[in-house]
């Protein structure tokens, strides 16, 4: 399954606006409040037929509180604008898909999605029939991933549950980390009695565990962390350290957790929808990841590999993502990048891929270098007009040279290249005079 296109009209702040996504990595950008998480939002409404039509999945709707505001001058209120449309291209299928929410009293129309959910009871049909095939991982990760969490998801038969419990809750932004430990829990145990007993073993657990953990170690390999399972000693999910040794995930720094919590929820799903895959799940498994805040509690130096490590691990998913960014954005292609501002998407310039952050952080998030209000930022280009204006030995350049030179303490390339100016400029000048 791939998203190809989406067009929102009348949904929150837009009026309409159409995205293209690329096949396997969409890269959303914008300013806070110009509309990333809205894009997602809208998709997963567009998609929630399609998890709808499977027993234990549920679909999503535009919601009333999703309408556009509009009011047409400043002293008058605003009023909802419908209808409220979403239209979008999803492969495999040819038609287009719609969905609509015509008023406040309104419901979410499924006439025009009825391809999609056509498609997701097809395939719950051949599950029923229990044909071994493989089904589409769908899941969004919202950016309160790490805080919140569904309570109350206990069930005695998460093992023997259908294969469609990888769709329960995948739209919804809160975490199902507490789901995934009981699954891990209870598998770990399970595992131990297939070793024993071969009436157990048509689809062995020790394989789907196998391949959750070697999955999120993929992941955490570049940060020294690895092996991860259900401890029965901590009676929780846990990962080993070369120097802290054995530690509960709970204990874990809130970017390893959250890195831990998405990696191994996505495994999970793909290992519940198609056990028949074993290891090979997560690598064979297609379907869409939508990501908010991808970069969220990283160090900038694992914002650099974060997207390349999941796209290694899911080598068949299509990942849709949003970050602020530019060590992650400087690690994907231009095509890749799409750029929400005012309105409307523009395109990334050439060259993103292995560019200086700092030349991101200017051409792509439209920020500037050095923070302009910091009074520092503010003498040094002070310092830099009057060299420019050949006005360096003037008592006003020297004092603030004076200040510049303790403030960096020889650690400003921009001042090491003014004195370079300043010299090739002196000569310069001297031959005028012997002129």
């Amino acid at each position: 399954m791939r998203l190809d296109q989406i067009t929102l009209k009348n949904f929150r702040r837009f009026d309409q606006l159409t995205v293209d996504f690329h096949p396997e990595l969409t890269m959303i950008v914008a300013r806070n409040g110009q509309g990333k998480t809205t894009v997602l939002d809208a998709a997963t409404a567009l998609l929630g037929p399609f998890a709808g039509a499977f027993d234990l999945g549920k679909s999503k709707h535009i919601d009333v509180k999703d309408a556009r505001y509009q009011r047409k001058s400043e002293r008058s209120d605003s009023e909802q604008q419908f209808p409220v449309t979403l239209t979008a291209r999803i492969a495999p299928l040819k038609e287009t898909i719609s969905r609509e929410l015509n008023g406040v009293k309104s419901k979410t129309t499924i006439k025009g999605a009825a391809p999609l959910s056509h498609y997701g009871k097809t395939l719950m049909e051949q599950v029923r029939s229990l044909d071994d095939v493989s089904l589409p991982m769908l899941a969004y990760y919202g950016s309160g991933r790490l805080w919140n969490s569904h309570k109350n998801m206990q069930r005695k038969s998460v093992l023997s549950e259908s294969r469609t419990m990888g769709y329960e809750d995948c739209f919804s932004s809160a975490s199902s980390f507490t789901q995934v430990q009981q699954w891990m829990s209870k598998a770990t145990y399970a595992a131990l009695q297939q070793q024993n007993m071969d009436a157990y073993n048509e689809y062995p657990l020790q394989d789907q565990i196998d391949g959750i953990q070697q999955t999120v170690d993929r992941v955490l390999e570049n940060q020294d962390w690895s092996g991860f399972h259900y401890s029965m000693q901590h009676e929780e999910l846990a990962m080993t350290h070369p120097e802290f040794g054995v530690l509960p995930v709970s204990m874990l720094s809130d970017g390893v957790r959250a890195m831990v919590s998405l990696v191994a929820d996505m495994a999970w799903r793909c290992a519940k929808l198609n056990p028949h895959l074993g290891q090979k799940a997560q690598t064979e498994t297609d379907g869409i990841a939508f990501i908010d805040e991808v970069d969220m509690h990283l160090h900038p130096e694992w914002q650099q590999t974060v997207m390349g490590s999941l796209q290694n691990a899911f080598p068949k998913m299509q990942f849709i993502a949003t970050t602020h960014s530019p060590q992650v954005l400087s690690t994907v292609p231009a095509q890749c990048i799409r750029v929400i501002d005012g309105g409307h998407v523009h395109t990334a310039p050439s060259g993103t891929k292995g560019a200086e952050s700092s030349r991101i952080l200017k051409c792509i998030l439209g920020v500037e270098t050095r923070p302009p209000a910091d009074e520092n930022t503010q003498l040094l280009k002070a310092y830099e007009k009057l060299v420019y204006a050949d006005q360096w030995n003037s008592p006003e350049a020297r004092e603030q040279r004076t200040r510049l030179d303790d403030i960096f303490s020889g650690e400003e390339p921009k001042l090491t290249e003014l004195d370079l100016y300043i010299e090739n400029r002196e000569w310069e000048l001297d031959l005028e005079k012997d002129q």
